[in-house]
């Protein structure tokens, strides 16, 4: 998923520290280890193997809901 986050971008460790509570990995929009263009992340589950379809895809909700909410509390 692609999202523009342009507050909590300024914010690294946040921004860090919630995806990994949430087993998510950031990226810029042009794949893994590229930068940022105007704070579009790509995110995306960091953990794959040995989870069911419905826990990544709670990893995923529950990630982003709370990126939104810190990007929102800004």
């Amino acid at each position: 998923m692609h999202i523009k986050l342009p507050k909590l971008g300024a914010k690294k460790e946040e921004f860090e520290a919630i995806a990994k509570q949430h087993h998510i990995q950031l990226r810029g929009i042009n794949g893994e280890h590229s930068v940022s263009a105007e704070h579009v992340y790509d995110i995306s589950n960091k953990r794959r193997l040995g989870r069911s379809s419905a826990e990544l895809v709670q990893d995923m909700y529950d990630g982003v809901k709370a990126l939104i909410a810190k990007e929102k509390s800004l």
